[in-house]
C-alpha cells in the first residue's frame, strides 16, 4: 500500500524572527528543536521511514536560515508564506494522490507521540473513514491524522479550516503510549530527561563513553572537568577545565561550559556559551537566555561573558589564523636576511639610570587613583547566579 506523509511545522509569529538572538525560549516552536542531538522534527520523520513510510514532505513557513542543518537528507522541505501554509499543505496532499497515494498521514508538528502508524493505519483501513484521527488519553486530538485520497474533498476541507473544522466526523484512534506536547521550555526538558533515562525510544545521538554518559562526535571535555550521569554532550561541545556537568544535563551541538561552571538540570540549545565561574540549574539556556523552569522567568543577558552564543565560525577562524602563522615566518625569516639592522649602541649604565623614562616625561602622574565603573556586569553576574540556582 502507498503511504505517504506530510508534516506541517507551523511558525508564530512572535516566536520566529529573522535574528536568532531576538527568539524568546518561552514561546518558540520545539519542533525545530534539538533534543539530545536531533532536531524534533528529524526524529518524526525517522519513525514514519521505521513504519516504511519513505516519501515525507515537510511544509514549513519558519525561514529556511532557521532550519535545522541536514533537512537535505531528511525528507523533502517546501518553505511558505504563513498565509500560504495551508494551501501548500493542501497542494501537496493533491500531488501525493494524482502520483498513486492511497493514504496519507498528516502530521502537525507541535507534539512529540512515539505513536505506532501502522496500527493507525491499520484502524484507518478497518474504519473505512475519510479521515482517522489520533487522540491522547483524555479523547483530545494532537495534531496526527491520516487520509484517504481517494475522498480527497474531506481533506481539503480540513486543510481549508486548519485542521479545526472536518467536513464529517473524524474516526478516533485512542493513543495511549508516550507523548509530549512540546508546548513550554518545561517539556523540552522533560523530553531530554525521558530519554537519557531511557524511559523511552528516544535515544541520544552519540557513543556512550561511560554508562549513563552519551558523548557526540567531535566534542571535547577537559580532563580536569567532571561529567556525571546521566548526560549529554553535544557534537562539537566543549566542557573547560574544572566544570561540572550532572543531573541529566543535555548539552546541545557546539555549546561552550567555561573553566568552573556547574551545570546541573539544564537543557542548552546549539551554540550556547555559558562563562566562566556560574553556576546554572533547573535551565533552558539558549539564544543568550535563560530559562528558569521552577519560576516561569525568562531572562536575557547583555554581557556575553555570562550566557551568550558561541561562535559558529570558529573552525574558519582557526584555519585563518593557522593560515596567517605559515605566512609569518617566511616573511620573518626574508626580514631578518636583507633588512637593513636600525640598531644603536645602548647608553652606558648610569647614564641610562639617571634619564627618566620616556613615558613618565609624557604623561602626568595622578595622585588619586580613577573611580571604577561598574557597568551591568556585577548585575548581570548576579541575576545569572539568582535565577540559574533555583
Amino acid at each position: 500500500m502507498d503511504v505517504r506523509a506530510i508534516v506541517i511545522i507551523g511558525a508564530h509569529s512572535d516566536a520566529v524572527t529573522e535574528n536568532k538572538s531576538e527568539q524568546q525560549l518561552s514561546n518558540a516552536n520545539y519542533g525545530l528543536a534539538d533534543v539530545l542531538g536531533k532536531p524534533v522534527a528529524f526524529r518524526v520523520i525517522d519513525r514514519l521511514k521505521d513504519y516504511d513510510v519513505q516519501n515525507v514532505t515537510v511544509v514549513t513557513d519558519v525561514p529556511t536560515h532557521l532550519w535545522p542543518v541536514g533537512t537535505a537528507v531528511n525528507g523533502n522541505w517546501i518553505s511558505t508564506p504563513s498565509e500560504q501554509l495551508w494551501k501548500s499543505a493542501e497542494s501537496v496532499f493533491s500531488d501525493f494522490a494524482q502520483n498513486g497515494a492511497e493514504s496519507v498521514i498528516v502530521v502537525r508538528l507541535g507534539t512529540y507521540a512515539e505513536i505506532d502508524y501502522s496500527d493507525l493505519l491499520q484502524a484507518h483501513i478497518n474504519s473505512d473513514a475519510p479521515i482517522t484521527a489520533a487522540l491522547d488519553d483524555a479523547g483530545v486530538p494532537f495534531g496526527t491524522y491520516i487520509a484517504s485520497t481517494s475522498r480527497r474533498n474531506h481533506a481539503a476541507y480540513m486543510f481549508r479550516h486548519a485542521m479545526q473544522q472536518f467536513r464529517t466526523p473524524c474516526e478516533p484512534y485512542l493513543f495511549s503510549g508516550y507523548l509530549n506536547h512540546l508546548s513550554s521550555p518545561n517539556h523540552l526538558r522533560q523530553l531530554a530527561i525521558e530519554g537519557l533515562m531511557r524511559r523511552i525510544q528516544l535515544a541520544p545521538e552519540g557513543e556512550q563513553m561511560k554508562p549513563g554518559v552519551w558523548v557526540g562526535r567531535g566534542a571535547q571535555i577537559h580532563k580536569r572537568a567532571r561529567v556525571l550521569s546521566p548526560a549529554f554532550i553535544g557534537a562539537g561541545s566543549r566542557v573547560r577545565a574544572a566544570a561540572v556537568i550532572t543531573r541529566c544535563t543535555a548539552l546541545e551541538h557546539n555549546t561552550v561550559v567555561d573553566c568552573g561552571t556547574v551545570v546541573e538540570n539544564v537543557t542548552t540549545l546549539p551554540y550556547t556559551y555559558l562563562g566562566a565561574g556560574l553556576d546554572v540549574t533547573h535551565a533552558v539556556v539558549g539564544h543568550s537566555r535563560l530559562y528558569n523552569l521552577k519560576r516561569g522567568v525568562e531572562v536575557e543577558f547583555a554581557d556575553p561573558r555570562l550566557i551568550g552564543e558561541a561562535s559558529s565560525r570558529a573552525p574558519l577562524r582557526a584555519l585563518g589564523s593557522l593560515l596567517s602563522l605559515a605566512s609569518f615566518f617566511p616573511a620573518q625569516l626574508l626580514r631578518g636576511l636583507f633588512a637593513t639592522s636600525h640598531r644603536e649602541n645602548p647608553a652606558s649604565l648610569p647614564q641610562s639610570i639617571a634619564v627618566p623614562a620616556t613615558v613618565l616625561e609624557a604623561a602626568p602622574v595622578q595622585a588619586t587613583a580613577p573611580a571604577v565603573d561598574a557597568g551591568e556586569f556585577p548585575s548581570q553576574l548576579a541575576i545569572a547566579r539568582r535565577y540559574g540556582n533555583e
